[in-house]
């Protein structure tokens, strides 16, 4: 919140323009005090202009600053600066200048200098700069009233109201409206809903024209979205051709790849006829060489190593000669590896020769299909010169260029047919156009009309049901008056009624009986003085009945403890004291019973648990078994049977079987008769079979089928019959094997893992309610249990009350013996007996009052009604008025619904001649919609006859193009080249071959002679050498049949006869595909040319959809904003009403509320604001009056109230105002508030604003400011204790005037230059709170008593003396280092230190009304009273005008003699009491109520609520609060029994003390 700081005023009025006067605002309360003419008004003068800018009224030409002449100056400057705390807590100041200058005539010259709205200096010590907002006076005039979080208005009105205006809410209408309508800011608001509404009708006219563009725009939308879809239709064929066209593609090259690899493959069989020639060869020559060797061997026994080891030892020259044999051996090897690599590469060769030729071929092929296409073409459409063959490359060339020249034709005619399309169809667009405008004008035209009709139908309809409502009112006029005339019929009889009920005399009668009553209570109250005297014996006889009562309730209370636990433990009604034990008996046999069978029951249901979670375990472990057998067997069956059941697979066997039996035999003689039709077949040209001739081409197909036939009833193909036979029959037995592995897995997968599912689920299902009915037994077990463990305590219970009630019975014996001795002194009543009758007295007289009070209340009652009934006389009175009105105004209602009905008629007249002029316009659209459809349609042949045809030619086009393509690729590749450089390689391969296998052979017969000689040298050399190499020659010869063996030569010439069947086939289906490609390319080309045309015509809607989009948007967010608008206007219409009700609703409640608790009259009840609402929904507006009540009647509070009167509702309006509208700021200015008051009424504007004080002292910002003359005024304030100190303003010797503060002159001066460093100490801020407020206070108190001669403190100084002569405590000034004010001169520590040692241990909380309020040094009190935590008196505290004043009032009798003693602490500190005494007193209390306690074991009180409530009646009953008492009685402490023993627990008193407070505040 917002709140003011200081003030400074130079040259301002009677401020002097030589020195700056400083007010300081404090809170919550500054009180300025003056007499009349000081100056005070001046104050909030200034502050009004600081923060407004308004100067005070009458206060032109300089007036408002001091004087030039006053001043002897030609030109005197005034400032006003403000120094303010912001809304948001930011400190600001604001500095406003003035200069008046003489005049050279009589008058003067003000003028408005230089301004300043800044942030305010920072502390010094942080060295905060000031920042400049602004400098501009209309701009501090906005700026300030939103710092302080207030309209101008308010603070113009409410806040600083001037002295002159502050009867304003009583001024006439038209400017109270106007301050209302500034307060409320009702201004703004209405003129923003006025702006909303003309920005609403603006918004509608726009909106028809925007719609009818989006029409336009959705016939082109339309249009675009036709041409879409057909671009859509051509893109998805033109995509689907393309899929096709690739598809198409893919397959030839695939086919065309596979080819190339199947021609591949069969070149490889040639490979290996050769590999195994040469094997055969070689095996040929081994065999050769070791017949040869063998013809004169003498075969050795012995192992290879020992041959080897033996010829290792003949000499160096046959090692010599074997070397050199190794070296030919080499040589020769080397030769014939170079021999197989060029045998490789010549078998290389020729397999690339022979796919050159292929190529060759296919190029023969690709240009005869060329020239025949061309042919085709050229005649086809009409080409002339292409028909020779063959035709050269330069014709086929020609030919190519004249098929462009021809497409490019084609091309143009087709484009030039669509541009005249398009032409035309803008031509028709145009004319659409033009014709709907005009249509749209005519529809436009009419619905104006229409929505006026419905306009004007609206307002009948509206005023129809206003009608409607008023049709009633002539017969409520009659019927008010009749309940007038009833109504004045009843106030006479109740004024009869009145005058019959004698209420004076029943009074008397009351009163007669209450002077009996007294004289009887004072006669008990004689003789319980006189019971008195025996009060020995009754003390005994007393204590002895108070014993039994209490040992009776403590029976009752251990008996309805017990019955709270049975109530717990049956739901059977509660039990006497004779009935306690054996029901407790019965409990506990029947619950130890049930315990018995729910133990056996809980053993039973955890044992079917435990044997149902093994057998679920036991199951589970079976199923994990049978699903792992399952597994694997299903996994043979997979390895052994791939993809397919075995069933399908001994099918798919004993099927392919049976077909290879069946060929079998078809296959047996099939050759010899197909030879026999084929030779036959060429022969005669005709089929042997059906003896039907045979054409050329036919006999080229039955020729071919023959010799397939022939192929397949082979020899070799019987063979490879046969042999898949006997493969598939050996194949079916296998499978056959597999039926009982098949069978098994069916019995696992179809019943027993199934079963055991269906056994786990069982069991698993009723695994849970086995849980669960254990887990109940086992809580059932529980909860007997704990039952029994209360029994246990009800059996303790029982045993409290047989000692009980033989203490009962012996104490009823001791009363009979002291009522004996009673009897003898002749009275057996005791005190409490006499007490009680009194009390009987008292209640009678209680009721004798309440009597007096109903018969009171009933006669108010009765003069209440009858103003009741004269108020409701008064209101039918008023209604009787506005009936008469209304009865005007429905008469004025019917003539409005005439007039508009007959501009009804005239409006639908027009309607129907609009109507007329839609049709005739409507039917030139339609014709040339028709004749632009058929001229499209025209066209749109057209075109489509131009696209076939181009179409058809493309197709030609591109297939030519494509076979021609392959023809250049050829060439260009030199394929041809190609194929003579591979002849001439292949001639190179067999001179190379040729030539190698020479040098072999020379160096075979190299070997041979070099052997011969080794041979020579010795038979047994050579029988050792013969020996080793026929083991070595027998060993190639098995290595060359293995090789041979490896070679699968039947696979060869099986490969070779497939290459044969197979391969014409493939090439012709590659050839075919060809053919279809490129077809689908040319119908691709076709489509996409017309795409091409009709997205030429879609560039003409370019955007459409976008434009259609953001005009469908405008449209509708048009729409939608004039619909918010009209939400928003309905919502604000709404929300001004119902902040301006609840507003005025609030201030009206504050306004009562204060009037009542403020004027001391009985002629105003009380005071409030009317608003009466003027004009329509359309243009609303308020007027206000004040009005004030009498018995429920208001009247204009204008012209009727007097002065007093009318300053005492106009500040309560401006105290309810501020509340209501400055919650962000809580200033508030009260210029003289008690001016033309009484008495009584300024003692009541003073309460009342000291409660208001009270409740917003809180809030650190709130504010009041009060100037007044009225120094008894001032002393009411001052007697609240509201204010410390008050500003008193006065002219000096010159007449300018001074502000000084009286605190300020008796001793604030002296310490307040330090007081900001003496609170922001780092030793004043480490201090606890309780000893940051002593060290204020010891501050206070040795500024205000220093005196220039400190040493002597106690001669000079009476506070300080009276503190010295006090009693010390353990706290010193040294031990907690709290700091002492800068003073001069200053006082010396010890001094300080003696002061501060008395302060905590002479404290006295001060409280009012429970609430502890302040604190105080009461010396004769310290002096007199010592502590007791039993105490015989108490202090309480008086509010005196002059202070507080402690009055100690008995609590008890005091006997003669006696100490009195008060307590220091509240009594019921009960554990922590100690610790306060031994730090804040030092000392230990060892009084009787401490002592006693010590000695008690408090327990703390239960929390359980019904236990807690049992103790409460307890305590009630055992302390005597069941009836009234006098007085407390005391109770020993053998008396108080155990269970109460916990309402000494500190939680527990604090509970009670809780609800004390309460109650007592609540009455």
């Amino acid at each position: 919140m917002a709140s003011l700081n200081k003030l400074a005023i130079r040259g301002i009025r009677s401020f002097d323009d030589k020195q700056i006067s400083v007010i300081e605002f404090f809170s919550p309360v500054t009180v300025i005090v003056g007499h009349n003419g000081s100056g005070k008004t001046t104050i909030i003068e200034c502050l009004k202009y600081a923060t407004t800018g308004d100067q005070p009224p009458n206060t032109r030409g300089g007036a408002f600053v001091h004087d030039p002449k006053m001043a002897n100056e030609k030109e005197v400057k005034a400032q006003v600066k403000l120094r303010f705390h912001a809304a948001n807590g930011t400190r600001m100041l604001a500095v406003r200048n003035l200069s008046v200058t003489v005049k050279k005539t009589s008058g003067f010259t003000m003028k408005t200098l230089e301004s300043i709205l800044a942030l305010a200096d920072g502390n010094a010590e942080k060295g905060g700069k000031r920042g400049v907002i602004s400098t501009k006076c209309a701009e501090m005039d906005t700026e300030i009233p939103q710092l302080l979080g207030v309209s101008k208005a308010v603070l113009e009105n409410v806040i600083f109201c001037h002295q002159e205006d502050s009867w304003w809410p009583l001024a006439e209408p038209s400017a109270l409206k106007k301050k209302f309508d500034d307060i409320f800011e009702a201004t703004r608001y209405t003129k923003a809903l006025d702006n909303i509404k003309s920005l609403r009708k603006d918004r509608v006219a726009d909106l028809k024209a925007e719609n009818e563009r989006l029409q336009s725009l959705a016939r082109e939308k339309a249009h675009a979205d036709k041409l879409r879809e057909r671009i859509s239709q051509l893109n998805a064929t033109i995509a689907e051709k393309q899929v096709e066209y690739e598809q198409t593609k893919k397959e030839y090259e695939v086919i065309v790849e596979a080819n190339q690899k199947f021609y591949d493959y069969a070149t490889k069989f040639r490979e290996l006829f050769v590999k195994y020639e040469a094997l055969d060869g070689k095996k040929a020559r081994l065999h050769a060489d070791l017949d040869e060797a063998k013809l004169n061997l003498q075969e050795i026994v012995g192992t290879d190593e020992e041959l080897e080891l033996r010829l290792r030892r003949f000499d160096e020259h046959i090692n010599a000669q074997k070397q050199r044999k190794r070296v030919e051996d080499t040589k020769k090897q080397d030769l014939e590896d170079e021999l197989t690599n060029v045998r490789k590469q010549h078998t290389e060769l020729t397999a690339q020769h022979g796919g050159l030729v292929a190529e060759a071929e296919a190029q023969d092929q690709r240009l005869a299909e060329r020239e025949q296409l061309i042919h085709e073409v050229a005649e086809k459409h009409g080409i002339k010169g292409f028909n020779v063959t063959p035709l050269e490359r330069e014709k086929v060339v020609d030919f190519l260029s004249k098929l462009n020249e021809m497409k490019n034709k084609h091309r143009t005619d087709l484009e030039k047919l669509q541009s005249d399309l398009r032409t035309k169809t803008e031509e028709y667009a145009h004319k659409q156009r033009m014709m709907d405008t005009e249509l749209s004008k005519h529809k436009l035209e009419k619905e104006n009309l229409r929505e006026q009709i419905i306009e004007r139908q609206k307002t009948i309809k509206k005023d129809e049901r206003k009608l409607e409502n008023l049709i009633t009112i002539p017969s409520q006029l009659k019927t008010l008056q009749d309940d007038m005339d009833e109504k004045r019929a009843r106030l006479t009889k109740h004024k009869t009624d009145m005058s019959t009920a004698q209420y004076d005399v029943k009074l008397t009668e009351v009163l007669s009986k209450v002077k009996v009553l007294e004289d009887r209570r004072e006669l008990l109250n004689n003789e319980l003085r006189t019971l008195g005297l025996q009060s020995d014996v009754r003390a005994k006889l007393n204590l002895a009945k108070e014993d039994i009562k209490t040992k009776g309730a403590e029976i009752l209370n251990t008996l309805e403890l017990a019955n709270v636990k049975i109530r717990k433990l049956t739901k059977e009604k509660d039990v006497t004291v004779d009935t306690l034990e054996p029901e407790v008996n019965r409990l506990t046999a029947g619950r130890e019973q049930r315990c018995e069978e729910l133990e056996r029951l809980a053993n039973t249901a955890n044992n079917n648990v435990s044997k149902a979670e093994a057998t679920i375990s036991n199951a589970k472990a079976q199923l994990k078994t049978k699903k792992d057998e399952l597994r694997v067997l299903e996994r043979r069956l997979k390895n052994e049977v791939e993809g397919e059941t075995l069933e399908a697979a001994i099918k798919e066997a004993v099927r392919e079987a049976g077909h290879r039996k069946q060929l079998d035999g078809n296959l047996s003689g099939g050759g010899a008769v197909y030879a026999n039709l084929l030779r036959v077949g060429r022969q005669q040209k005709m089929c042997a079979a059906c003896n039907r001739h045979l054409t050329d081409e036919e006999f080229k197909v039955f020729e071919k089928h023959m010799e397939e036939m022939k192929k397949k009833a082979s020899p070799e193909a019987i063979e490879d019959n046969k042999n898949e036979m006997q493969e598939w029959e050996s194949e079916l037995e296998r499978l056959q094997s597999l039926r009982p592995v098949d069978a098994t897995c069916h019995q696992l997968k179809t019943k027993d893992i199934p079963a055991l599912e269906k056994e786990i689920k069982e069991l698993e299902d009723s695994y849970p309610d086995l849980t669960r009915e254990a887990e109940e037994a086992v809580d059932d077990l529980d909860a007997v249990k704990r039952e029994l463990k209360e029994i246990g305590v009800l059996k303790e219970h029982i045993k409290t009350i047989a000692r009980l009630r033989g203490e009962v019975s012996r104490a009823k014996d001791d009363v009979a013996h002291y009522e004996t001795e009673l009897q003898a002194s002749g009275s057996v009543k005791t005190a409490d007996d006499v007490q009680r009758d009194l009390d009987d007295v008292t209640i009678e007289l209680r009721s004798l009052e309440r009597e007096k009070s109903q018969i009171t209340t009933e006669r108010e009652r009765q003069k209440e009604a009858l103003r009741l009934i004269e108020n409701s006389i008064h209101e039918m009175e008023m209604k009787e008025k506005d009936l008469i009105s209304e009865v005007k105004e429905k008469e004025k209602v019917e003539k409005s619904i005439a007039e508009m009905q007959q501009e009804i008629i005239t409006f639908t007249n027009r309607t129907k001649e609009f109507d007329v002029k839609i049709s005739e316009a409507r039917a030139p659209i339609d014709a040339l919609e028709e004749e632009r459809r058929k001229s499209q349609n025209d066209m749109n042949v057209k075109i489509s006859q131009a696209q076939h045809t181009a179409q058809e030619f493309n197709s030609s086009v591109d297939k030519l193009a494509l076979i021609n393509k392959g023809v250049e690729r050829y060439v260009k590749d030199r394929r041809a080249r190609q194929l003579t450089e591979c002849a001439q390689n292949i001639e190179h391969s067999d001179a190379e071959i040729k030539r190698l296998s020479e040098d072999i052979e020379a160096a075979r017969t190299s070997i041979a002679a070099i052997e011969k000689e080794i041979n020579a040298s010795g038979a047994s050399v050579a029988n050792y050498r013969d020996n080793i190499r026929v083991r070595k020659l027998a060993k190639d010869i098995i290595e060359t049949q293995a090789e041979m063996d490896a070679c699968n030569m039947d696979e060869a010439a099986k490969a070779k006869r497939n290459f044969e069947e197979k391969y014409p086939k493939a090439k012709e289906k590659e050839n075919k595909l060809q053919t279809n490609y490129s077809h689908i390319a040319g119908e691709v080309s076709s489509h996409q040319s017309q795409l091409k045309a009709l997205e030429a015509d879609l560039k003409e809607f370019k955007d459409i959809n976008k434009k259609y989009t953001e005009q469908l948007i405008r449209v509708k967010m048009s729409d939608m904003a004039n619909s918010d608008l009209e939400k928003y206007a309905k919502a604000l219409d709404n929300a001004i009403m119902k902040y301006h009700g609840l507003k005025m609703e609030e201030v009206n409640d504050t306004m009562k509320h204060l009037w009542n608790k403020t004027y001391q009259g009985t002629d105003i009840d009380g005071i409030k604001i009317r608003s009466d609402v003027e004009g329509g929904a359309s243009k609303r507006s308020y007027n206000y009056r004040v009005v004030m009540t009498k018995d429920q009647v208001e009247m204009d509070m204008r012209g009727r109230c007097s002065a007093g009167q009318k300053m005492l509702a106009s500040i309560i309006i401006r105290l309810a105002l501020s509340d209501s509208f400055g919650q962000n700021c809580g200033i508030l200015a009260l210029d003289e508030p008690t001016n033309a008051l009484d008495t009584e009424n300024i003692d009541a504007l003073a309460a009342s604003l000291v409660d208001i004080i009270n409740e917003r002292k809180s809030h650190s910002n709130f504010q009041l400011i009060i100037i007044t003359h009225d120094e008894n005024f001032l002393r009411k304030l001052g007697q609240a204790d509201v204010m410390e100190y008050y500003w008193r303003v006065s002219r000096d010797s010159r007449q300018n005037v001074e502000c000084q503060s009286l605190q300020w002159k008796n001793h604030h001066r002296k310490i307040c230059k330090n007081y900001s460093l003496f609170t922001s100490s780092s030793s004043f801020q480490t201090l606890q709170s309780h000893e940051k407020l002593d060290a204020l206070l010891l501050a206070h108190l040795l500024a205000q008593e220093s005196v220039p001669d400190p040493s002597l403190p106690q001669d000079n100084s009476l506070a300080i003396s009276t503190f010295l002569s006090l009693l010390p405590g353990p706290q010193t000034l040294d031990g907690l280092k709290i700091p002492l004010p800068n003073l001069k001169p200053a006082i010396p520590p010890e001094i300080a230190s003696l002061v501060y040692a008395r302060f905590s241990n002479n404290n006295f909380a001060i409280h009012s009304h429970l609430t502890t309020v302040g604190h105080g040094i009461f010396p004769l009190a310290s002096r007199l009273f010592n502590h007791s935590c039993y105490p015989n008196a108490a202090p309480k505290y008086l509010f005196t005008p002059t202070g507080v004043v402690m009055e100690v009032v008995a609590l008890r009798q005091i006997r003669q003699g006696e100490e009195i003693c008060i307590p220091y602490l509240d009594p019921a500190m009960v554990q922590t009491r100690h610790q306060i005494f031994e730090f804040t007193y030092g000392f230990k209390c060892t009084c009787p109520s401490c002592v006693e306690i010590e000695s008690f074991n408090i327990p703390p009180p239960p929390d359980d609520p019904d236990e807690l409530s049992v103790i409460s009646k307890y305590l009630r009953a055992f302390v005597g609060l069941e009836g009234t008492l006098s007085d407390l009685p005391e109770k020993p402490r053998g008396t108080i029994p155990r269970q109460l023993y916990c309402v000494f627990h500190e939680t527990y008193l604090s509970n009670l003390s809780e609800v004390f407070s309460k109650a007592s505040h609540e009455s």
